[in-house]
């Protein structure tokens, strides 16, 4: 390896910037791995209980619980698209209507895997900068909704529902309401802010010249 012009090799330095080189390319591996190794066991652990004894092959391999459970999930899935499916699904979804805390419950969390399921409706509509949460600073978030009419009837202005993701976890943050001039629309897509977020504004455009 040849040193730069007026540098002289220092082999120590040359050791710690391998070893860091190194560990940012195997880590990202090791991670993804072990996520995906986590999600398939935490599945299997729940759900090879419930396997009966006619499919006891799938307790013998890693997966066969989560094999299983999109197996059913499909079906389950392909039930409900005709007459009967959809009349048991209305008839479960009135009877929890009946019942306060769980309807609150459950309602909530049908809305979010609905959305899931819809790949064709993004819940992210658009990224953009928010002045937040002090003036002077900013944060990046997330246009949700903009029809938000129910929520600002009585400010007799449009509000658009602006979400804004807390770094690193964006699973949890804040729900803003705000009118069209208070943020400001990014160029990025909103899978590319959403990496900015998680890495804590480390991730840069592909191409992007690094800061000086």
């Amino acid at each position: 390896m040849d040193s730069l012009p007026g540098k002289q090799f220092n082999f120590f330095t040359w050791l710690r910037n391998s070893f860091l080189t190194g560990v940012a390319l195997v880590l990202p591996f090791v991670v993804t791995v072990s996520i995906i190794w986590l999600f398939v066991t935490f599945i299997d652990n729940n759900v090879e209980p419930l396997v009966p004894n006619t499919l006891s092959f799938l307790k013998s391999f890693p997966g066969g619980g989560l094999l299983l459970a999109l197996v059913t999930l499909t079906l389950v899935g392909a039930l409900a698209g005709n007459l009967v499916g959809r009349w048991l699904v209305d008839g479960a979804d009135r009877a929890i209507a009946n019942l306060p805390l769980v309807r609150s419950i459950y309602g909530g969390a049908k809305q979010v895997f609905k959305q899931v399921a819809a790949p064709e409706r993004t819940s992210f509509k658009q990224a953009v900068l928010v002045e937040f949460p002090l003036p002077g600073s900013y944060a990046i978030g997330f246009i949700t909704n903009e029809n938000t009419a129910e929520v600002a009837t009585d400010i007799g202005a449009e509000l658009i529902a602006v979400y804004v993701p807390q770094a690193p976890i964006p699973t949890s943050g804040f729900l803003l309401y705000l009118p069209r001039t208070a943020f400001k629309p990014l160029s990025i897509s909103p899978d590319e802010a959403l990496k900015r977020v998680i890495s804590l504004g480390i991730i840069r455009q592909d191409g992007e010249p690094p800061s000086k």
